[in-house]
């Protein structure tokens, strides 16, 4: 639902992926579909379709079937026929790869601006949440979403697109095809489909949730790491390199069985989903081998018809097998996609009124009106009552955890008051614009950061 609601932002490039898309199928149904009129021209079974144009309705196959048999009855027909149908079979196989290229080149811009609009919408809503968030949230829990789940989000479900895309459409067609084909066959295998689908979708739940632990642990290792480059100087000057080594081990190691696990049920995927095509191969030989015996009872299935039918769902299991892996592979990168959605989605408490005005400029004084702040059940200030005089001087003096930085944050709205109200000259602060009151302001903070340029 995720990746949908970015894909609908690139509806020119969906629509020319789409078009290509099925223009490729359909030349890939057309040059496997002169399978049977190949076998009737080697085995010779022009007689076999003598009936066909009296027959009800418009067959397609029956209609091309009848041309190469009147074909084959000509003096040297069936070498023009031969010709005729090897030409057809290029050009469709031409036409197929070309539109198939084609389909891939809009796909791909598809893909990398899917990925872009994520990290972009990750990174703006970083810069809007208030100082507050990142108290409560760790700084490596956030790094592992733009570096991990992002990443996973690329493998596991962008990389995907081109098989739940594609593969439907492949099936659809395909589909069609045998349907036409024999529909005696076809039914055995709309019976036998969701069976297999049960099972697999059974493997691929389970996968997602082995996948959320994983990426869990990938934050606690990205905190783990933050929290050493950053008091990396304590760390030595208290002897604790071991007790650190010890913590990021054992989280390496958890990492190390839940990959294992989630792997190995996404393995499965493959050989599980190969084993039941093999399986609907053997029952489709099986009675279609009936059909042909019993072809006098008016049900039958002619030969050519049958060795097609086998090589056009032969062809079908690979779209089948892409499509459950990437079943598979969507469902692992799903706790990826849920982890980035709860970050874009988090609400941001402190942002300006609709009718906000421009603090064009300081004249008077900034007051606290009987402040109190709480960081969820801990009282930090209480009943503050301030005020700072334009051109005064304030030294704001206590010991560590007092409250001095959110009392000073208050002012440019880092954090929002829990009752009372700051005023800038007598007016709500909260009546001004974010940037205005931040533009009056020059903030000297206690650490030194260098930006990259």
């Amino acid at each position: 639902k995720t990746i949908f609601r970015y894909i609908k932002n690139y509806p020119r490039l969906v629509a020319a992926y789409f078009t290509f898309n099925i223009l490729s199928v359909i030349f890939s149904v057309v040059s496997l579909g002169l399978l049977a009129p190949f076998l009737m021209l080697i085995f010779k079974q022009g007689d076999v379709l003598k009936g066909v144009g009296n027959s009800k309705g418009f067959n397609p196959i029956d209609r091309f079937k009848e041309y190469v048999s009147a074909m084959i009855e000509e003096p040297g027909g069936a070498v023009k026929a031969l010709i005729i149908i090897c030409l057809i079979i290029f050009v469709a196989i031409l036409f197929k790869n070309l539109f198939a290229y084609l389909s891939m080149y809009y796909l791909n811009p598809i893909r990398n601006r899917i990925l872009n609009d994520m990290r972009t919408a990750m990174y703006r809503k970083i810069l809007q949440l208030p100082i507050g968030y990142f108290s409560d949230q760790r700084k490596g829990d956030i790094m592992s979403r733009f570096a991990n789940d992002l990443n996973d989000v690329e493998v596991s479900t962008i990389s995907v697109l081109e098989s739940l895309f594609r593969e439907p459409i492949t099936i659809i067609f395909y589909f069609t095809y045998l349907i036409i084909l024999s529909p005696q066959l076809t039914l055995f295998l709309i019976i036998f489909l969701p069976i297999a689908g049960f099972v697999l979708g059974r493997v691929g739940r389970s996968l997602k949730k082995k996948n959320q632990k994983v990426l869990q642990q990938f934050s606690n290792m990205f905190s783990t790491i933050e929290e050493t480059l950053g008091g990396i100087r304590v760390i030595k000057a208290f002897n604790a390199e071991k007790k650190v080594q010890g913590k990021f081990d054992q989280q390496t190691t958890n990492i190390f069985h839940l990959k294992n696990k989630a792997n190995r049920r996404r393995d499965l995927a493959s050989p599980l989903s190969e084993t039941m095509g093999v399986t609907a191969v053997l029952c489709i030989l099986f009675y279609g081998g009936r059909l042909i015996l019993g072809n006098d009872s008016g049900l039958g299935l002619q030969a050519s018809d049958f060795i097609t039918y086998i090589a056009f769902f032969s062809q079908l299991i690979q779209p089948l097998k892409g499509l459950s892996t990437a079943s598979f592979n969507i469902q692992k990168g799903a706790a990826s996609i849920e982890r980035i959605e709860t970050l874009i989605q988090t609400p941001v408490t402190i942002r300006d009124l609709p009718n906000a005005k421009t603090l064009q400029s300081f004249e008077q004084a900034i007051e606290l009106k009987n402040v109190s702040f709480s960081y969820e059940d801990v009282v930090v200030l209480k009943n503050i009552d301030l005020r700072i005089e334009k051109g005064k001087t304030i030294a704001l003096v206590g010991s560590s955890g007092a409250g001095k930085s959110t009392l000073a944050d208050l002012i440019p709205r880092f954090i929002e008051a829990s009752e009372g109200e700051v005023l800038i000259d007598g007016v709500n602060i909260k009546n001004y614009s974010l940037h205005s009151i931040r533009s009056q302001m020059g903030i000297v903070t206690q650490e030194a950061i260098l930006f990259n340029d």
